[in-house]
């Protein structure tokens, strides 16, 4: 299990880590271990399967527990951004896509979060990353077909 979290490695990078990248929208391949990766998404469960099998567990599924995409709050927090992030993600789940490691086996995930969070601490777009709402309607267009 892990959580893979693009938006902080953005917006705490945005040098190093283009905006595209971390939202499946680049071309540009980053090339690793003879691995083509376009988005940060891979990457970064490919890294953690990679730190398993280097501990001695290989062929271990994963499943990415907690993931998203903030609707507003923030530098490249947007209701256009978060339906392009969670929406690729739940495509690439629905088709079980894979990984450049692990092409064609499903990882699962589980989206962060159904229901914005108004009580919450902290920078203002922690708390907008509800596909919800506080007060229960969308808070974008997200589809799960």
């Amino acid at each position: 299990m892990v959580n893979v979290c693009p938006f902080f490695s953005y917006i705490n990078n945005p040098r190093y880590i283009s905006l595209d990248y971390a939202l499946f929208r680049s071309s540009t391949r980053d090339i690793d271990q003879n691995l083509a990766y376009t988005n940060m998404f891979d990457a970064t469960v490919d890294a953690f399967v990679y730190a398993m099998e280097k501990m001695g567990f290989s062929g271990i599924p994963v499943v990415v527990t907690e993931t998203g995409w903030p609707a507003a709050g923030g530098v490249a927090a947007s209701a256009e951004n978060a339906l392009d992030y969670n929406g690729n993600i739940v495509k690439r789940t629905m088709n079980n896509v894979g990984t450049p490691k692990r092409p064609g086996i499903g990882v699962e995930v589980f989206l962060f979060d159904l229901f914005n969070e108004n009580g919450k601490s902290g920078q203002e777009y922690e708390r907008q990353f509800g596909i919800f709402g506080v007060d229960g309607t969308k808070a974008y267009g997200l589809k799960f077909y």
